[in-house]
């Protein structure tokens, strides 16, 4: 194994000697549907609230055959709940909302940290673990459409290791190559200074 890697980096370290970089053409292919737009204060960027109570009542709903933990169960009720009757909405719940209407909107989502998939707080709940299988359900995934059809792995929560730099480092180069996603790092709450903070 260590031969089969050692034999791939030094490829791809030969590869890289040989491409020609051009400093001034230094955009990827996924840079050029940017479009720079002129600033304009009238943008509006709200979401209309019928959509808002259409896909979060999506993202609430956990598959009744699937076997999930009942306090987790308690939580996504909760918050179908909160999105019927429009009142009593959490931070975790608004989140997601925010999230899913973005990969409607044809951007993708991506979120790394020590404890996102969770969340720190147990807010979150991106990945809803089975009891009794490996695995997890996405509920995000799950819920959003796009022109019609299921995504694919629009939204990602990536549990990271407690090596910040390199994870903080990781993600802004992520950011860089994928400019149609929203790329976020969330530092791990508690009682020590955190490095890439």
């Amino acid at each position: 194994m260590k031969a089969t890697i050692t034999t791939m980096f030094e490829e791809a370290y030969a590869k890289c000697k040989a491409t020609e970089f051009d400093a001034e053409r230094w955009e990827t292919e996924e840079w050029e549907d940017v479009h720079h737009l002129p600033y304009d204060d009238k943008v509006q960027s709200g979401v209309d609230l019928k959509d808002l109570v259409d896909v979060g009542t999506k993202l609430s709903y956990l598959p009744e055959d699937m076997n999930f933990h009942r306090l987790v169960r308690k939580i996504f009720e909760a918050r179908h709940n909160s999105i019927v009757n429009g009142k009593g909405i959490d931070w975790g719940t608004a989140e997601a909302l925010a999230f899913a209407t973005l990969i409607q909107d044809g951007y993708q989502v991506r979120i790394s940290g020590q404890d996102v998939e969770r969340g720190t707080f147990s807010h979150r709940h991106a990945h809803v673990f089975h009891q009794d299988k490996d695995g997890y359900y996405n509920p995000i995934n799950a819920a959003v459409t796009q022109k019609g059809e299921k995504t694919t792995r629009k939204f990602i929560a990536s549990n990271s290791h407690l090596s910040e730099f390199a994870v903080l480092g990781f993600e802004l180069g992520y950011s860089q190559t994928h400019p149609n996603t929203l790329v976020l790092w969330e530092a791990q709450f508690g009682d020590f200074a955190n490095g890439a903070q």
